[in-house]
């Protein structure tokens, strides 16, 4: 082959991976955007306009971007084919960070406020810095009082290069400047750096997300119930007794039937743990980012590499993986009070009057007096926070907004009191009166309600009711959640 025809077939080859980079660019981005990744918007808007896959790209991300933008404009106005058009959107292609920021505001103008400060933390986390930062992170503020520190941004956990998972400028020319084995060595310290700062923990996760708290429980109670229970802590006394050279042969077989018999333990481990992130995203993604997961799945590769040890009785294995298991269940035992945690809120008079307040912002009637009449002492009850919030929001705005069409003076207070059941419960009373002498609507009318139907589903979760009473002192109603009691601390349950 002559000069000329080597030069071609170089462009042939050069050509061709040329392409191979840009269908891998697309399905890469293609498979972020599945998968819901925050960092997949990014890696749409960087595929080349000029290929074929590229063009396809930014026309979906041009008309979704229209489509989302309407959405948001129908949320903002309550408008119910909001989520039909902002569902499409999500079909055709990823959401433009800077629209979480006009996506908030409308959330929290319908009173969303637990799913408007999660779109704000979206802004501020993936969008660049423009002139709206500073705006948005005195909203978000104003939302959520823990925020008093200057924002600083959650960790993208993306696998798509992204603004701020980029080597910075500086450091790219500096690796030329350094012979190859420090360079990467410095490579491997930062990504390593950025790692460690991307932990965090479920318990971590799950305080950021109280909407996702009910999903979280169910999640946690199903890998602790049919994994920890019955193969780890079940096997704690017989991997002592191999350790003490006395385990009986009965015993040996049960300790082997449970952790090596049936599913391995590690394809078991897997499926409950990619659950997590199945059902709720990317940032639960547990073995990577909480180390107690990722020190457990350490320990169960122990486990899972001594069966040999285990049959014929080697003690000093043994010993190994007795630390190991007590490890696990230390982990079993933690997931227990997290999740009890969970089911667990505080009702004291700051978050009546959060709740209160946030209903007074939203719906603006300075007329009607909201009183506050804060518990001597908090009060636990079997309630999700989110879904307390949810019911708590709903009847004070119902009574707000009666109380503004009955006489002068309007007025609406909320209360709590502990009653005693019967059967020896003790039920917590949320007490909502308004000055509205209307009576509530029958049962019927109440059915085809969207704000029950919430109300209903969410106390339905915690054995909770809902009931009218006479109200007395000035009131003309009361209307009143009912939820049992929690032992939700040391003091309590003396």
């Amino acid at each position: 082959m002559g000069r000329v025809g080597r030069l071609a077939a170089l462009a042939v080859a050069v050509v061709a991976l040329a392409a191979c980079a840009r269908d891998r660019a697309w399905q890469s981005a293609e498979a972020l955007w599945q998968r819901r990744d925050p960092g997949a918007w990014a890696a749409w808007a960087k595929l080349d306009p000029a290929t074929p896959d590229g063009a396809r790209a930014h026309d979906a991300l041009t008309r979704a971007d229209a489509e989302y933008r309407r959405g948001i404009a129908l949320l903002g106005d309550g408008d119910a084919r909001a989520r039909q058009v902002l569902e499409a959107a999500a079909k055709r292609a990823p959401l433009d960070p800077v629209l979480y920021l006009p996506l908030a505001r409308a959330y929290h103008r319908r009173g969303l406020d637990e799913r408007a400060a999660a779109m704000y933390r979206k802004f501020l986390a993936l969008a660049p810095p423009s002139a709206q930062t500073n705006g948005a992170r005195r909203e978000l503020a104003a939302l959520d009082d823990d925020v008093g520190l200057p924002f600083e941004p959650p960790p993208l956990l993306s696998s798509a290069p992204s603004a701020s998972s980029q080597l910075p400028s500086p450091l790219a020319p500096a690796l030329w400047a350094i012979p190859p084995a420090a360079a990467l060595l410095a490579l491997a310290g930062w990504m390593l750096a950025r790692r460690r700062a991307r932990r965090t923990s479920l318990a971590l996760l799950a305080s950021a997300h109280p909407e996702l708290q009910p999903a979280i429980a169910f999640l946690v109670g199903c890998l602790r119930h049919e994994f920890f229970k019955h193969r780890i802590v079940a096997v704690g006394d017989a991997i002592r007794a191999i350790a003490a050279g006395e385990l009986a042969e009965s015993e040996r077989r049960f300790l082997l039937m449970r952790l090596f018999g049936g599913e391995p333990l590690a394809v078991a481990w897997a499926g409950h743990v990619g659950a997590f992130m199945r059902v709720l995203g990317p940032r639960f993604d547990l073995v990577r980012f909480d180390p107690a997961f990722a020190d457990a799945n350490r320990d169960l590769a122990l486990i899972g590499s001594a069966r040999a040890a285990l049959s014929r009785g080697d003690g000093e294995a043994a010993q190994r993986v007795l630390a190991a298991q007590q490890r696990l269940a230390a982990l079993d035992a933690a997931l227990g009070r997290l999740a009890l945690g969970l089911q667990h809120t505080v009702v004291d008079g700051a978050l009546l009057s959060e709740l209160a307040a946030d209903v007074q912002r939203e719906l603006g009637m300075p007329a009607v007096e909201l009183v506050v009449d804060a518990p001597a002492s908090a009060i636990a009850v079997e309630s999700y926070r989110f879904d307390l919030a949810l019911v708590v929001r709903n009847v004070l705005r119902n009574a707000v907004v009666a109380a503004a069409k009955g006489p002068a003076p309007a007025r609406v207070a909320v209360d709590v009191d502990v009653a005693l059941e019967p059967t020896g419960d003790e039920v917590v009373r949320l007490r909502v009166r308004d000055t509205n002498p209307d009576a509530v609507p029958s049962p019927a009318e109440l059915t085809e309600a969207r704000g029950l139907a919430l109300i209903r589903a969410a106390l339905q979760r915690c054995d909770g009711s809902l009931s009218v009473e006479p109200a007395g002192d000035g009131f003309a109603k009361c209307v009143v959640v009912r939820l049992f009691r929690a032992l939700h601390g040391a003091t309590e349950a003396a």
